[in-house]
């Protein structure tokens, strides 16, 4: 196993879109299990003492956070999907939140882009950002350029992430996350906490 070199207490895991109306349309996650791997990564991130953070994506009722101009949330609008409150936003409940984790909500793909996100790891003055999420070419993909470009450091967990595809997936995770983090497993991070 390689050695991460975690500092622990400046150390976040965000698990981003695990909710019920994204997780359970996802073919390989389902497939891959990837819903088991995140619940032991949160669990043993949690026993660590490491922050835990969720990312959700929602809107409010009328969605007027959505511009007509952007054209992957119209469509969003316009089914009335992922409205507060409704099941879809929910997070997955095998994977918590318990006492102690904190969920951040944002209107956009990039887990920064009009959320608290910044202000959350900044006042825990965390600087390594462990990323686990579906999509891995959307959320994911975004908010490791974001972190990558705000000098913080990233680490992807491959086997925590699902894309729309296996071929999306694993396009993203050669040609661009491999470039701008550090990309590993569920299993070497959490040996890594030992």
């Amino acid at each position: 196993m390689a050695d991460l070199g975690l500092d622990l207490t400046k150390t976040a895991v965000l698990a981003m879109d695990f909710q019920q109306g994204i997780i359970s349309g996802n073919a390989m996650a389902q497939e891959r299990k990837v819903v088991q791997k995140v619940k032991a990564v949160l669990d043993g991130a949690r026993r660590a003492g490491v922050l835990v953070i969720y990312v959700v994506i929602q809107f409010r009722e009328g969605f007027p956070e959505v511009s007509s101009r952007n054209r992957m949330f119209s469509g969003v609008k316009q089914g009335g999907r992922l409205v507060i409150g409704s099941d879809a936003t929910i997070i997955e409940k095998s994977l918590g939140p318990v006492e102690g984790d904190i969920i951040v909500s944002r209107p956009r793909v990039n887990a920064f882009y009009s959320s608290d996100l910044q202000s959350i790891l900044s006042s825990k003055e965390a600087h390594t950002l462990v990323l686990m999420g579906v999509a891995t070419n959307w959320c994911v993909e975004a908010t490791a350029r974001y972190a990558a470009d705000a000098d913080y450091r990233v680490i992807v967990l491959e086997d925590c992430c699902a894309g729309i595809s296996v071929e999306a997936h694993d396009f993203t995770i050669a040609n661009i996350l491999s470039r701008i983090a550090e990309v590993s497993t569920s299993e070497e991070f959490l040996e890594n906490l030992k």
